[in-house]
């Protein structure tokens, strides 16, 4: 994940946490993460797996692809570089 995505990301999972009036406490609690874990997510210094995306999308009551809406995609150039 890049750097922007990930801060993208990590930036709306706080908001929607806190629209949905949950402490970081109650939040790992509901999604059976840990605490300090959802804190150091939030502040993008964890890379998650797709497991941890599915439990943050299901403690916020949505699906994974609603929790990547908004979330700016940054992809380098994918064709095959020129290797002369």
């Amino acid at each position: 994940m890049s750097e922007l995505v990930k801060i993208d990301f990590d930036n709306k999972m706080r908001v929607l946490r806190k629209q949905a009036g949950l402490s970081p406490n109650k939040f790992a609690m509901m999604t059976g993460l840990s605490k300090s874990f959802v804190i150091q997510i939030e502040r993008g210094q964890r890379n998650i797996s797709l497991d941890t995306i599915e439990r943050i999308a299901a403690g916020l009551n949505i699906t994974a692809s609603e929790l990547f809406e908004g979330v700016e995609t940054c992809r380098e150039d994918a064709s095959p570089k020129n290797v002369s």
